[in-house]
Parts: C-alpha cells; structure tokens; sequence
C-alpha cells in the first residue's frame, strides 16, 4: 500500500509539473498534495493497526498476570501448568505440585499498612523466582498464596527447593522490625498423572498440607499424607 501511494505521488507530481515551459497551475499543485496524503494516509493507518495489536498483546498479558508481583495469576498458572505438563509427558518425567502462604500476611497488612504489604508480596515473589529452575512455575493465586508446580523432581527434591524458598524469603525484610522476618509455610504432593484433573488433585493435596503446615506452627514445610 506505501508503494502505491508513493506512485501515485509520482504520477501526480509528473502531472502537474507538466511540460517545460508551461505554466503551472493551482489545480495541479492541489493534485500533488492530494497524491502526496496518500503514503502519509497508509503510514497512519499502519501505525495505527500497530498500536491496536500492541494494546491487545497487553490485555491478553494482564489477564493472564498479577499486576502487582509479575507473577501468572491463577488463570496464566492453568495455561503454563498445562503446557508444563504436557511437555513432561513425552518423557514422563514425575511432576511435585505444591501450595505456599505468606505467614502471618494479615498482621503485616493490618499493622504497617497495605503498601508494606505490597512490597512483601513483591519482594517474596522476587526471591522465590530468583531460586526456581527454567520450567518451573510459579503463581499468585490468592492475597498471600502461591502456587508452583515443580518439574523433573521427586517430592524429596521438591522438598529441598522449597526449604530454599523459605530460606530466600527469610531475607526478605519484614515491616515490623529489623530483626523480624518474613516466612513461608509450604505443603507439597506428587501429581499423580497428567492433564488438569490431575494437577487440580495434586494442588488439592498439597493445599492439605500447607494447612498442616500452618496447624504445626507455621514457617515449615509439609508433604501430603
């Protein structure tokens, strides 16, 4: 379309330049400027459509991630856990799924305010996806909740990395105090078979023991049953 507008142009200005020695006139130069608004049209409107599919990247982007941590939300956690699995399936590799919670968040949230909240969230996220390996997946799927599905690992090893996200997020400082600090309790299950059902089962279970976790005293580690 840029070419044809740039031919036109063309065209036009031979038009209106004419022969030598001819005079020329207004009605001319208006045709070369018409002719000229053609590329300029076409460019627009490429720029135009450029912005428009640049806008709907970015939706698609922010309903499928959590605004605050950049993490998947629980809706962009399907998708990957789906892909994930789908993946590890070919080469049957075991899968851990496993549940996260920020102890204690509704004290942080009601003693220093949300903005201190915030910034904890942010900050947790930051660590644990500093510790993950590539094909790992982590999500926020709640206020203070995490969701991650562990790729390749038995829950032994699963076991291990999760101490390290407890450890990564002991360095996150708490609001409170210098000497306070921010701790994870966990709980994780094997997911047993491929697809979402199984994955849902999986999260279930582990969901169990982070509420055991919770029960035990928080700030530890549980795997299900």
């Amino acid at each position: 379309m840029l070419a044809l507008g740039v031919f036109a142009f063309e065209d036009g200005l031979l038009v209106a330049l004419g022969q030598p020695g001819e005079p020329i006139g207004w009605r001319s130069w208006l045709w070369v400027l018409l002719d000229l608004s053609i590329p300029a049209q076409v460019i627009a409107a490429l720029a135009t459509l450029r912005q428009r599919d640049r806008l709907e990247a970015e939706l698609v982007a922010a309903a499928h991630r959590d605004p605050l941590t950049g993490l998947p939300n629980r809706t962009g956690f399907t998708e990957a856990a789906s892909a994930a699995l789908a993946a590890v399936a070919r080469v049957g590799r075991p899968v851990v799924g496993a549940m996260l919670d920020i102890d204690h968040f509704k004290a942080i949230n009601d003693g220093w305010g949300h903005a201190a909240g915030d910034a904890v969230l942010r900050e947790v996220a930051t660590a644990m996806r500093g510790v993950l390996r590539p094909g790992d997946v982590l999500a926020r799927v709640g206020g203070e909740e995490f969701a991650l599905l562990l790729l390749g690992v038995d829950t032994e090893a699963a076991q291990h990395l999760l101490e390290r996200l407890r450890a990564v997020a002991a360095m996150v400082p708490h609001p409170g105090a210098p000497e306070r600090r921010v701790t994870l309790s966990a709980g994780l299950a094997p997911v047993q078979g491929l697809g979402l059902a199984a994955l849902e089962n999986g999260l279930r279970s582990a969901d169990g023991a982070l509420y055991a976790a919770k029960a035990a005293g928080r700030n530890r580690v549980m795997l299900a049953g």
